[in-house]
């Protein structure tokens, strides 16, 4: 993470969001673990425990353009450094308020050019990245965490790609 301001928030929303996805009752079969210990690999994984079956996914905490489930852009891109992790199969990207989710599968990125951009950084100069921008994402709410549940479910049970939307 070039914004290590943000690694306390990260770990906060993603384990808040993994508390309410474990407890939600649809798909009890679903269970989602974020990692415990940094591995600079993936942030955790999603499990199906009546088959075993499981992909990693990355998670990020926006604090801009991003909040109360609005994004500001059509557009949602993600560091080439995580594309190209192949046990990293979804990205979600928290919102600023803590209320809602912008996911997108890694197969979907890969299927768009890279572009370098200047990226923010804590510290005083900007960062070159590669990053992949992608249409084929989708917005989930806290309040229906559901419906993400049954998303992640036609995934284990198809493919990993904006067709499970």
């Amino acid at each position: 993470m070039y914004r290590p301001s943000l690694y306390d928030k990260h770990d906060e929303t993603m384990n808040y969001f993994a508390e309410l996805f474990n407890s939600c009752e649809t798909c009890p079969n679903l269970k989602m673990y974020p990692i415990t210990e940094e591995t600079f690999i993936d942030d955790g994984e999603f499990v199906d425990e009546n088959t075993g079956n499981s992909f990693s996914f990355d998670w990020e905490y926006r604090d801009k353009y991003f909040s109360n489930g609005i994004f500001d852009f059509d557009t949602l891109g993600q560091f080439e450094r995580k594309i190209v992790k192949p046990s990293i199969q979804l990205s979600i990207q928290c919102d600023s308020t803590n209320t809602a989710i912008a996911v997108a599968w890694h197969e979907d990125f890969r299927r768009e050019n890279r572009i370098t951009r200047s990226l923010d950084t804590d510290y005083n100069d900007k960062q070159l990245g590669n990053v992949r921008y992608t249409h084929a994402f989708k917005i989930y709410l806290y309040t229906d965490i559901s419906e993400f549940k049954e998303m992640i479910q036609r995934a284990f049970d198809g493919e990993f790609n904006s067709s499970v939307f």
